[in-house]
């Protein structure tokens, strides 16, 4: 729909323009929970955790995207996302993120003291990220 109001959106990856588009919305994973950014969105700073972020395209179709650890930042004429990593679904190796799954779940079940728990989550929530997106986008395909 061509009155559907848009605004421009990118996505910074370890200082590095990961994308750049303009999109309808934008849902994100906050550490406060979920939250969608549509245009003329009050400025504000949101914490990311790691997780898919989805965007509605101008033509109606959704992206995914794989993000870390973050902030989403709403300015009035922009709204950026950095991240220390982003990924998109034809980046992401299903099996590898399935192992890394697997090794945290298990780490987190010996909870023995040698192991750093927040670094072991971390990793668990990213390896769960990389599995939705790709979910996702075999989805959509």
């Amino acid at each position: 729909m061509a009155d559907e109001k848009t605004f421009p959106f990118e996505i910074l990856a370890l200082q590095k323009l990961f994308l750049r588009d303009d999109v309808r919305f934008v849902i994100a994973p906050g550490q406060e929970g979920v939250f969608e950014i549509l245009a003329n969105h009050a400025p504000f700073v949101f914490a990311l955790k790691p997780g898919p972020l989805r965007m509605r395209m101008p033509g109606g179709q959704d992206q995914y995207v794989a993000v870390g650890t973050g902030f989403l930042i709403v300015q009035k004429d922009r709204t950026t996302v950095l991240t220390r990593s982003a990924e998109r679904p034809e980046e992401i190796d299903v099996e590898r993120a399935r192992r890394a799954k697997e090794r945290a779940e298990q780490r987190l079940q010996q909870a023995k003291q040698d192991f750093d728990v927040a670094r072991i989550q971390a990793s668990l929530e990213r390896a769960l990220a990389r599995l939705k997106v790709a979910e996702y986008a075999s989805l959509a395909s």
